[in-house]
């Protein structure tokens, strides 16, 4: 037997263990896995290329669920591009776009798959968001077509609404919490949970009271924002039984709101960012670094985040990839909210977690790709280094150092929150289905190599 690649003398990362050995890919999927009592290395096949890791670790392909490819007014395909050739080149394999707009939840879908897999360097999954009772008719159809997933923007209502969208109330997400509960596993509900009415009311007093150039993010959206709606979230999950995944997490007491609903029956998780873990609201500039939820000011909460990662309640990490530019943030109050992310989320993770004893190797593969996958309907097809499953890899430098520049970064925004900020680990090889995406921390892969993956009810590996 001849193997298309074979990537030996590494230490293969799995989400419980660590494995010295190397890896076999044939036709896209691992073929074989080498060391630690399974197949002595040298009983690896030959392959047609080979790659020497210099005992460097391997890592499942990450997995993004979170991505904003086209906010707040990019072209879809040149965002698709742009985002997940700096997903490739940041060691992400599969990513998940969250689609919206108006109308038909499906004509939604068949307008944009076709222009994913003619521009996206790495696998595309969707989200579908929801704003219409028509809309929630549509979510069994959704899932038979292989998106099982759907997200409720709660803050965005009234003078927040994104036209052409409308505001969502309450009713629409219990009624789709309802409807999504009946599909079964991997049917989901994303939130961003926050509380806009408090919002709206803390803004217009700064405002009349003058404070408006010196209020920070966090002043007009707090922390009660954010606890508020994640407890309501957990109520109509545990009345309907739909499992919940709480979006950008960025406060110790949601995280805490959340393990205690988990611990008491309540099927929900979720997710943070790198921004929520790395940085504070006092180390970047207020307009720039305006996102939704806000950075806060306080490092207790990164602390407690990056706890809550470790011990349960936040599963999976995300990067909210939303690549505004200069020039949509010119003003701080009428900032629009984003910031691009994916290629730095790996490095920060690896620098600030892994390099700091924050997190284990075997965590951060749990966090940014096994938990994923097996939350949304891609394991084990994806998620994991096992026989069978999709050939995606990535090798990382633990100690390669690199300073952040955003001119040297593949999305389309030109500027980062890490700005300037040296990280030490990098991946340096991204492997996507067998093909050699990424190769000495430059990307060689093409637009087009992406493939949309649809999501199922767990099973063995499918082809497509």
């Amino acid at each position: 037997m001849k193997a298309d690649l074979v990537i030996h003398n590494c230490t293969i990362v799995k989400h419980d263990r660590c494995i010295e050995g190397g890896v076999a890919i044939d036709r896209g999927r691992i073929a074989a896995i080498a060391g630690s009592g399974a197949l002595p290395e040298g009983a690896l096949p030959r392959g047609a290329r080979e790659i020497d890791a210099g005992g460097r670790y391997v890592i499942p392909g990450c997995i993004d669920p979170h991505m904003h490819f086209d906010w707040p007014d990019w072209d879809f395909a040149e965002g698709a591009e742009s985002a997940t050739k700096a997903a490739a080149a940041g060691g992400y394999t599969t990513v998940i776009h969250h689609l919206s707009g108006p109308g038909s939840l499906v004509g939604i879908f068949e307008g944009h798959r076709p222009v994913v897999e003619r521009s996206a360097y790495v696998d595309t999954a969707f989200h579908m968001a929801v704003f219409t009772e028509e809309q929630i008719g549509e979510i069994p159809q959704m899932a038979g077509l292989g998106v099982p997933s759907f997200k409720f923007f709660l803050p965005y209502r009234g003078s927040e609404v994104v036209p052409p969208l409308v505001g969502i109330d309450d009713g629409i997400v219990y009624r789709g919490l309802e409807e999504i509960a009946k599909l079964g596993t991997p049917g989901i509900a994303l939130v961003h949970a926050e509380n806009v009415e408090i919002f709206f009311r803390l803004k217009n007093r700064a405002l009349k009271e003058g404070r408006g150039g010196g209020v920070g993010w966090e002043d007009v959206r707090p922390v009660v924002c954010e606890l508020e709606a994640i407890r309501m979230v957990a109520c109509f999950s545990e009345v309907t039984g739909c499992p919940v995944y709480i979006v950008h997490v960025s406060s110790k007491e949601g995280a805490a709101e959340i393990k205690q609903a988990a611990d008491r029956g309540v099927r929900i998780t979720g997710e943070t960012c790198p921004q929520y873990l790395t940085l504070t609201a006092g180390e970047i500039d207020r307009t720039l670094g305006k996102v939704n939820p806000p950075i806060r000011r306080e490092p207790e909460h990164a602390e407690k985040l990056w706890d809550a990662l470790n011990r349960g309640g936040l599963k999976c990490i995300g990067s909210d990839h939303a690549a505004c530019a200069r020039k949509h943030k010119q003003e701080f109050w009428g900032a629009v909210v984003g910031v691009a992310g994916i290629q730095t989320v790996l490095p920060v993770l690896l620098s600030e977690g892994v390099n700091k004893g924050r997190i284990s190797i075997n965590k951060l593969v749990e966090i940014t790709s096994y938990n994923t996958a097996r939350t949304f309907g891609l394991y084990p097809r994806k998620g994991a280094i096992e026989v069978g499953a999709s050939a995606d890899l990535v090798v990382l430098d633990m100690e390669k150092r690199s300073v952040v520049r955003a001119k040297d970064l593949h999305h389309i925004s030109d500027f980062s929150l890490f700005e300037g900020r040296e990280l030490t680990g990098w991946p340096v090889t991204t492997v996507l289905r067998g093909e050699v995406i990424v190769e000495d921390g430059e990307a060689v892969g093409k637009a087009g190599t992406g493939r949309f993956v649809p999501r199922y009810a767990e099973q063995g590996p499918r082809t497509r």
